[in-house]
C-alpha cells in the first residue's frame, strides 16, 4: 500500500486530535466530578439520570409542602388547644355556679369572669398566622371571620367566613386539610348529649328540676314533651318523624324516678326531681347545633339573674345551669376531637417527612452511581492517555523527519 506523506500527516494529526480530545474530557470530568458531561458520554445513564432527577425534584416539593403545612397544623393545633383550656376553665366555674349555697354577688362575678372568657374566645376564634392570614376563615383568609353584636346575655354571633378548608398536597395521592373552617370548630357543636336534648320550659312556676338523660337502647329522633296537668300527673305527647301521635294522659309523675320514653328497641330514660306546677313542660327532641359564643352569652345571662328570691327562680337557674354544663361538655368533646384529627395529621406529616428524606437520599444514591466520577479510575486513565499521547507525539515527530533529502 502506498502512503503518501501528505496522508501521514493529515491521519497521524486526526489521532492526535482525539487522543487530545479524550484528555480534555477526562480533565472536564476530573474539574467538575462528574462522569456524564453531556448526554453523548452515556445515552442511557443519562436519560435515567433525567427521570431520577424529576422525581428528586417532585419529592424536595412534596418535603417543601410537608414543612408548610406542619408549620399551618401547629399554629391550629396551638390555638384549638388554647381555646379548649378556656372551655375547660369555663366549665370549672359553671361547677361552681351550679351550687344551691353560692350567692347572687358571686353569680354576678362569675358572669364577670365569664365574659372576659368571651372576649378571649372571639379573639381565638379571629387568629392570624404568620402570614396574616385568618385560621378559621376558610377561604375568605383575609376577612375577620366572626363578629359580635348586642350586649352581654342577649348577643348575636355572625360568621363572615366560608366552609373551605385550605389543602397542601404534600405526598403523591395524598392532599392534606392545612385550616379548619370557623363554622365547623365554633358554630356547629350538637347539644344536650350529643343525640338529644332535655330541657324544661321557660315559663315553668314549680321547682321541677332536670337530671340525667341518657340512651337505654336506641333513639328514634322523636320529639318527647312532658305537660303537667296537675301535680304529679303529666300528659305525654309524641311526635315521630313530624307526626303526632294522640296524647297519653293520666302518666304518674314520681320525683326522682327515671321516666323511660319510647318503643321497645328505640327507648330512652329521662329524671326530674322536685314538683312539677299544672302547666310546667319538659321536652326531649333531636340534638340541635348551637355556636359556642351562644353557651357562653346563655351562661353570662343565666349567671345575671336574681336567682336567690324564690324556690321557683332557683329551679329555673339550676335547669339552665344544667344544660349548659352539658352543652360545655359537648363543646369540649368537640374541641378535642379537631385538636385529636389535627395532631393526627402532625403525626403522619412526621412520617411522611421521614419517608421522604429517605426517598431523597436514595435518589441521590442512583444519581451519584450515574453521573459521579470514579476518580480512581478517572486517574489511572488520565496517565494513560497522557503516556498515549507522548508516545503518539514523540513517534510522530520522529515519522516526520523522515524524508530522502537527508541522503542527498
Amino acid at each position: 500500500m502506498r502512503i503518501s506523506t501528505s496522508m501521514m500527516f493529515d491521519t497521524n494529526t486526526q489521532n492526535l486530535q482525539q487522543l487530545q480530545t479524550g484528555l480534555y474530557r477526562l480533565q472536564n470530568q476530573m474539574s467538575t466530578g462528574r462522569r456524564i458531561l453531556t448526554p453523548a458520554d452515556d445515552p442511557v445513564s443519562a436519560a435515567q439520570a433525567v427521570v431520577i432527577s424529576q422525581k428528586k425534584s417532585v419529592n424536595s416539593q412534596f418535603v417543601d409542602n410537608q414543612g408548610n403545612a406542619a408549620s399551618q397544623l401547629a399554629s391550629l393545633e396551638s390555638t384549638l388547644r388554647s381555646t379548649s383550656d378556656l372551655i375547660s376553665n369555663v366549665m370549672v366555674r359553671a361547677a361552681e355556679a351550679d351550687n344551691a349555697n353560692i350567692s347572687d354577688t358571686a353569680r354576678v362575678a362569675l358572669a364577670a369572669e365569664i365574659g372576659q372568657d368571651f372576649e378571649q374566645l372571639l379573639g381565638l376564634a379571629n387568629t392570624t398566622d404568620a402570614m396574616g392570614q385568618h385560621v378559621f376563615a376558610g377561604f375568605r383568609a383575609e376577612t375577620q371571620p366572626f363578629a359580635v353584636s348586642g350586649t352581654p346575655g342577649n348577643r348575636t354571633i355572625n360568621y363572615h367566613g366560608d366552609d373551605g378548608t385550605r389543602q397542601l398536597q404534600v405526598d403523591t395521592g395524598r392532599v392534606m386539610d392545612v385550616s379548619a373552617a370557623g363554622s365547623d370548630v365554633f358554630m356547629h357543636v350538637r347539644q344536650g348529649n350529643g343525640q338529644f336534648s332535655f330541657s324544661a320550659g321557660a315559663t315553668n312556676a314549680g321547682t321541677g328540676i332536670l337530671g340525667s338523660s341518657s340512651i337505654i337502647s336506641g333513639y328514634n329522633d322523636s320529639t318527647y314533651k312532658l305537660t303537667f296537668t296537675a301535680p304529679g300527673v303529666y300528659t305525654l305527647d309524641v311526635t315521630t318523624n313530624g307526626v303526632p301521635a294522640a296524647p297519653v294522659t293520666g302518666q304518674v309523675y314520681t320525683a326522682g324516678s327515671d321516666i323511660v320514653l319510647g318503643p321497645v328497641g328505640q327507648q330512652i330514660k329521662i329524671n326530674i326531681s322536685g314538683t312539677p306546677a299544672a302547666g310546667d313542660t319538659f321536652t326531649v327532641q333531636p340534638a340541635s347545633n348551637q355556636d359556642i359564643f351562644t353557651t357562653l352569652d346563655s351562661m353570662i345571662k343565666a349567671l345575671s339573674a336574681n336567682v336567690s328570691t324564690s324556690p321557683t327562680t332557683q329551679a329555673a337557674f339550676k335547669n339552665q345551669i344544667t344544660q349548659i354544663r352539658q352543652s360545655l361538655d359537648q363543646v369540649y368533646d368537640h374541641l378535642i376531637t379537631a385538636q385529636t384529627s389535627v395532631g393526627a395529621r402532625r403525626l403522619e406529616l412526621e412520617n411522611l417527612t421521614t419517608a421522604g428524606a429517605d426517598r431523597d437520599l436514595q435518589y441521590q444514591t442512583d444519581l451519584s452511581k450515574l453521573q459521579d466520577l470514579d476518580y480512581t479510575q478517572a486517574i489511572s486513565d488520565m496517565a494513560n492517555n497522557k503516556m498515549v499521547l507522548e508516545a503518539a507525539q514523540l513517534s510522530f515527530k520522529q515519522v516526520s523527519q523522515m524524508t530522502l533529502f537527508n541522503y542527498l
